[in-house]
């Protein structure tokens, strides 16, 4: 990933005085390099195992889906006009899945329990003293800590969410 959190946060600062025009042909390049990458793994390479940046040990086709993560999420961050409304129902909801898992393993969601308006979707305990309700976008939006967007606290205001990554 980064050979360590001064170099990413280097990259990002950089990446910071881009042109839109120049971003765009970096991800393009990008996004060929690690598909051809994928393209020629061998197939007994995906079980291989990966340290993240958060130093969690993860099989290599984990990957695939942090780089989904990643480039839907931190379109939104761009503030170009990609809002959580634009990414796909199954990227949301595997996304906010990772999410209430991740606080869950960490025992940031005691107390809470999320809902997701018009689907079965509910995250957290049954008889938290705490609510969030939404539609999936708000709650997502919410979830990774980038806004209450249409999101309800129950009977007092929206929390601030625990942090994720």
């Amino acid at each position: 990933m980064y050979p360590s959190v001064a170099a990413r946060g280097e990259e990002i600062n950089f990446g910071a005085t881009l042109s839109p025009i120049a971003l765009r042909n970096l991800f393009d390049h990008s996004a060929v390099h690690l598909s051809v990458e994928w393209r020629d793994l061998p197939e007994d390479a995906w079980s291989h195992e990966v340290r993240t940046a958060q130093g969690r040990i993860v099989p290599a086709s984990e990957t695939v889906w942090m780089r989904t993560r990643e480039v839907w999420v931190h379109a939104v961050d761009l503030d170009n006009g990609a809002s959580f409304g634009d990414i796909p129902a199954s990227v949301l909801e595997r996304l906010l899945r990772d999410i209430t898992s991740a606080w869950a393993v960490r025992g940031t969601d005691d107390g809470l329990l999320v809902r997701v308006a018009g689907t079965d979707l509910t995250f957290g305990d049954l008889d938290a003293a705490v609510v969030v309700a939404g539609p999936l976008a708000g709650v997502v939006q919410w979830a990774t800590g980038r806004g209450t967007g249409g999101v309800a606290g129950g009977a007092g205001p929206v929390p601030t969410a625990p942090k994720w990554i």
